[in-house]
């Protein structure tokens, strides 16, 4: 059975009915605008002890602004009048806030589904109720055997089935994430068990510049925040050789396969990602070098401060070290580090050093490997277009290139790489 993947969102809703109609899993995504509605109206009754009837008005209007019929309003109604029920209901069990949490974005993850579900037909599946997991350690552990058998029986006879996914349940019944984009990795699990390729519904995502790439490639053009598919989640269909193609909603012309080779070409540059919104950190000083676990004593602040790190840079000098992290997470970022100078992790000599506004910018291409020039004509590029490069850094694979540049900068680099 073939294996197909849709993102909720205003504006992809209105594409559903150009869906494929026969046998497969259709996995639904939700975005994240109505997670965080669904986030926010939980914090104003616990927390706030707001009156959160305006807060699930809005979510409602979300979801029947999609299917305007009215037996899905009362549908969507009922279950947000129960929903706000048990939110206010659960003000006075402040421990168990997380699993509170986890039970109230289940059920967004379910609302989606069935907003897909009311348009497209078939049978509707709550991918909460099939997949089973627990917390071990910190850890989610995903029982996939007794997941996909649980997914297969429900599954078995021909026809189209809604699932919604994203979420599980542990021993105790209580709903569990299944982690940052486990969407994808659900959808795609699900494909590399049934050995038959995914099928991405998108609506102009940046992948789609590109008729085919590796999954290498892929990796990289995803890894931009909302990207098409989450790049860790490549990996059962890596193993299983599958390809995952990608579709553009607004336009059934264009589409992206992704797998292990791509024809041939005569471009070592398969393509770019640009992405705004990042600050450039530089840890530096003489103190830096020669010191062993100060790269680990860094990266692990950050990672303790919940600071997700996109591009790292040092020299062999090592006087420098060079982070960039999202302009969201600055602040807790600055924090982090400031507590290791206090701590004499780091030398007081030393100084944090912070460049605002900044873009990344990842140049990829497998055809780049072993190819003599490539650097050097990135670099000419974007200096013949007056892009000043301030950071910069290669992986060992030669599969990608970053450079950290201004935002000011973005278009010229954009038309810099355009000729290559």
């Amino acid at each position: 059975m073939a294996t197909r993947v849709f993102k909720l969102t205003a504006a992809s809703a209105k594409y559903l009915g150009a869906l494929p109609k026969e046998d497969a899993i259709l996995v639904v995504k939700s975005e994240h605008k109505v997670r965080k509605m669904f986030i926010d109206v939980l914090e104003q009754a616990l927390w706030q002890r707001a009156d959160t009837r305006e807060a699930f008005a809005a979510i409602g209007d979300y979801f029947k602004s999609m299917v305007p019929d009215p037996a899905f309003g009362e549908q969507v109604d009922a279950e947000l009048k129960a929903l706000r029920h048990y939110v206010d209901e659960g003000v006075v069990y402040r421990p168990a806030f997380a699993t509170i949490r986890d039970y109230v974005l289940a059920k967004c993850a379910r609302l989606c589904a069935e907003t897909v579900h009311a348009v497209v037909g078939g049978t509707f599946v709550d991918g909460a109720e099939v997949m089973v997991c627990e917390e071990d350690q910190g850890a989610l552990r995903v029982d996939w055997k007794t997941s996909l058998e649980r997914l297969r029986e429900r599954t078995a006879a021909p026809g189209l089935y809604v699932l919604s996914c994203g979420y599980g349940h542990n021993s105790m019944g209580y709903s569990i994430r299944l982690g940052r984009r486990g969407e994808d990795l659900m959808a795609l699990t699900i494909a590399a068990e049934a050995g038959t390729p995914a099928d991405y519904y998108v609506l102009n995502d940046r992948i789609l510049d590109i008729p085919a790439m590796t999954y290498e490639e892929a990796a990289v053009f995803c890894s931009v925040e909302d990207g098409a598919l989450a790049p860790a989640a490549l990996l059962p269909m890596m193993k299983a050789n599958l390809p995952v193609i990608v579709h553009d909603l607004a336009d059934p012309s264009r589409r992206t396969v992704v797998s292990a080779t791509k024809p041939a070409s005569e471009h070592a540059v398969t393509g770019y990602v640009l992405e705004n919104g990042f600050a450039l950190v530089n840890v530096r000083g003489i103190g830096l070098v020669g010191k062993v676990g100060v790269s680990s004593s860094i990266f692990g602040a950050l990672a303790r401060a919940g600071v997700n790190i996109r591009y790292i840079s040092q020299p062999s000098s090592e006087f420098c070290i060079s982070v960039a992290v999202s302009q969201e997470d600055l602040k807790a970022a600055l924090s982090a580090l400031s507590a290791l100078y206090n701590d004499g992790q780091v030398s007081m000599d030393d100084a944090v050093e912070v460049v605002d506004d900044v873009c990344l910018l990842s140049v990829c291409g497998n055809g780049m490997k072993g190819v003599p020039g490539t650097s050097g004509r990135i670099y000419s590029a974007l200096g013949v277009y007056g892009v000043n490069i301030i950071s910069a850094a290669q992986g060992g694979d030669e599969l990608t290139i970053s450079f950290v540049i201004r935002s000011a900068d973005r278009e010229a680099a954009e038309e810099a790489l355009g000729i290559l």
